[in-house]
């Protein structure tokens, strides 16, 4: 039940890739993606690109301050988030926007 979807931010430099603890969203199924999309649109010249930073923000507009149990949760990675029956897992690039399927 549900419109399951896995999303991570990520940031890929000549040293390492970073990336976020993983949104598993409940009911958002692909607008989550739509809903990045828009918030890298407006923020991603205001603030630092680093994908843990970037997640924090993100679910700070995304809730606008509203509490509600059991939609969000946050995993450490991907082993520990998406099943094979969700929308997917997908990695959103803080540098340039792009979002490409993981998995």
């Amino acid at each position: 039940m549900g419109d399951r979807i896995c999303l991570t931010f990520v940031r890929t430099n000549e040293y390492r890739t970073m990336k976020s603890p993983v949104l598993y969203a409940h009911w958002d199924g692909m607008s989550l993606l739509d809903k990045a999309t828009e918030f890298w649109e407006l923020y991603h010249e205001e603030i630092r690109d680093e994908p843990a930073n970037f997640m924090v923000n993100f679910l700070n507009w995304l809730r606008n301050g509203r509490v509600e149990d059991g939609e969000y949760y946050l995993y450490r990675d991907e082993e520990h988030s998406c099943s094979p029956d969700d929308r997917g897992f997908w990695e959103f690039n803080t540098a340039n926007g792009m979002i490409t399927e993981a998995h």
